[in-house]
This record gives structure tokens, C-alpha cells and sequence, in this order.
């Protein structure tokens, strides 16, 4: 009878271990509980919101494909690399000028804009006017026939969101 209460009570203290070990990891699963568990001489972070937001953090944005690259739009930089108001040369020339471009940097992506009577071309999405001047001075040496007409222009950019694969 006696190994038999012993034996019982070491069960029941064995499942509540478990149990609170199991709710322990569970909890620890987001960085939401994570910020929230006390660490001694650290304290911790209370987090209030709607639970609905703690239920999204990790999750992909509807928006998102995975194995795609998924852009935003932005404000940013790009290059102009051509503007003309000829309208017997115009077109050919940009899109001669955005061949190069894509032949020397297959990894950019080169845009065309058209109001008339000017016909512009532009090279690349940047955050930031450095990153467009570092990309401005790569295109100048390996292109440096285009350098007379490259100028920073700000405007809406499309950024990499996140890739999954």
C-alpha cells in the first residue's frame, strides 16, 4: 500500500512537471513570450496589444509567395540614365541604351517612362541617394558612354520584401 502512494504521488508530480514543462515551451514560442519571461537581474518586457497581432507575428504576408521574390513600393532612388524630346530617336535609343544596361547588370532592373515629348530611362531600385551613387559610378566605368547623360532622381522604388523557399 505504501509503494503504491509512493508511487502515485511520484506520477502526479512527474505529470505536473511535464505539464508545466510543455506550457513552458509553448509559451516560449514566440518572441512575444520570449520578451515576456522574466529572467533574474534582466526583468522583461510586457507586451500589450490585440491578441489578433501576437497571432500574425512570424506568419507570411498574404501578399508573399513562397519560392517568389516579393517587391514593395517605396520611396527611393533610381539612375536616369536618358531623357530625350526627339521623337524620331527617342525610343530607339532608350531601349538600345536599356539593352547595355541589362547586358552589363542582368541583376538591375531598367524602367522606361514616357511623358510626352520626353522619353526618359531609368536604372535600378536604392533606398538610399549612396547606394544610388555607388551604382551610378559601377554604371559610368563599365558604360562610360552613358555618364554625360546620369543623374540621381528620387521617386517610387520596388524593394525585395523577403524570399521563402
Amino acid at each position: 500500500m505504501k509503494t503504491t502512494v509512493i508511487a502515485l504521488l511520484f506520477l502526479l508530480s512527474f505529470s505536473t512537471f511535464l505539464s508545466t514543462e510543455i506550457q513552458a515551451q509553448s509559451k516560449q514560442g514566440t518572441i512575444i513570450a520570449e520578451l515576456e519571461t522574466f529572467v533574474l537581474g534582466q526583468g522583461y518586457v510586457k507586451v500589450d496589444c490585440d491578441p489578433k497581432i501576437i497571432a500574425l507575428i512570424g506568419k507570411l504576408s498574404p501578399e508573399v509567395v513562397p519560392g517568389e521574390i516579393t517587391k514593395i513600393k517605396t520611396k527611393g532612388y533610381r539612375v536616369q540614365v536618358f531623357m530625350s524630346n526627339n521623337p524620331k530617336t527617342a525610343f530607339t535609343e532608350r531601349d538600345e541604351k536599356g539593352r547595355l544596361i541589362q547586358k552589363a547588370f542582368p541583376e538591375t532592373d531598367v524602367y522606361t517612362d514616357y511623358i510626352p515629348p520626353n522619353v526618359k530611362l531609368f536604372a535600378g531600385d536604392f533606398m538610399t541617394k549612396e547606394e544610388a551613387e555607388i551604382f551610378k559610378r559601377k554604371l559610368f566605368k563599365t558604360l562610360p558612354e552613358l555618364g554625360k547623360e546620369m543623374y540621381i532622381v528620387e521617386g517610387t522604388v520596388n524593394i525585395p520584401l523577403q524570399r521563402k523557399n
